[in-house]
């Protein structure tokens, strides 16, 4: 009580302003939840939470000694309860904000996360498709064909399309079939020219359509790897491109062998367990990958919902 009647009638009246009050309870509740609660040793935060609550049962007891000009359990145990209420509500805004803070975070490490992991499985194809293609290219050398030079033109013109373009998130469906027109081109150098090579590319499709570098070509590589890769002789490949609204279709058909023992190998390489997690990762809910397999060929049915870079 000697300390009560210590305090100047101003101090008192400060000191059990709303405007303290409120601080304080702020303050307490940010104290709590960043210092308190964060550690991960129990008896500092039964002690902070003492200590705290002893903050708020002397503010108390000020407000009650300055209305009623005396200390009752009755009065300050309301007062001390009304100030825990107060504390409370301030401590799950600071929560609520904190939480929103975290899952803005979250969302986008998220999303670098899977920007991170596109990234990787595209880097992964461009050594796969160059093993293939200096391979024929060597192939070519060795027979001092003529065609060689044509063969290295081609595959600059690739080269460039993979060095320049595949690093965007988009590019024009025109440039990725362009593509696979150059490497039907170089393909059919090695296998010959009356290879069962077949692109067909409906004639509406819409050119300003705009899609993930190297998507289609996945499919291509990977049916000339299971076809003329396995068995030249009575080998084919069927390429169907076309769009519809929206929607971008993809049907690529191969010839299917059977393997001889050195041969074996599961079907779904890297290449397409690559594809899935990149439609995983690019449309998780706009693309639908078909498998139909038969006794003498191995159609793949692609679809994804595609749009114009505004």
């Amino acid at each position: 009580m000697r300390a009560y009647n210590s305090l100047t009638d101003e101090w008192l009246f400060f000191l059990t302003s709303a405007a303290v009050e409120n601080f304080l309870q702020v303050l307490i509740a940010y104290l709590l939840y960043y210092f308190a609660f964060q550690s991960n040793v129990s008896w500092k935060k039964i002690a902070y939470s003492m200590f705290f609550t002893a903050i708020l049962l002397a503010l108390a007891c000020l407000k009650d000694y300055r209305i009623h000009a005396e200390v009752t359990v009755e009065q300050t145990f309301a007062y001390f309860t009304s100030f825990l209420g107060q504390l409370l509500l301030f401590y799950l805004v600071v929560y609520v904000i904190n939480h929103f803070e975290s899952f803005g975070r979250y969302q986008k490490l998220q999303k670098e996360l899977g920007r991170a992991k596109e990234q990787l499985l595209r880097n992964q194809l461009h050594p796969h498709f160059l093993f293939n293609a200096f391979n024929s290219l060597y192939s070519l050398s060795l027979k001092n064909d003529p065609e060689t030079p044509d063969y290295i033109l081609k595959l600059s013109g690739m080269m460039r399309y993979l060095t320049d373009d595949t690093h965007r998130d988009k590019v024009p469906l025109k440039k990725e079939i362009d593509f696979i027109e150059k490497y039907i081109a170089i393909e059919k150098i090695r296998f010959g020219q009356d290879a069962r090579i077949q692109l067909i590319v409906d004639a509406s499709i819409e050119y300003n359509k705009w899609i993930e570098p190297f998507l289609l070509v996945t499919l291509v590589e990977n049916a000339f790897k299971h076809g003329f890769y396995t068995n030249i002789k009575d080998a084919f490949v069927r390429i169907n491109v076309r769009t519809k609204d929206k929607e971008l279709f993809c049907t690529v058909e191969n010839s299917l062998f059977e393997k001889q023992h050195f041969q074996e190998s599961n079907r779904e390489g890297k290449g397409l367990e690559n594809l899935k997690k990149r439609l995983e990762l690019l449309y998780p809910n706009s693309s639908s990958f078909r498998i139909c397999q038969t006794q003498d060929t191995y159609t793949v049915h692609l679809k994804i919902i595609v749009n114009e870079l505004v």
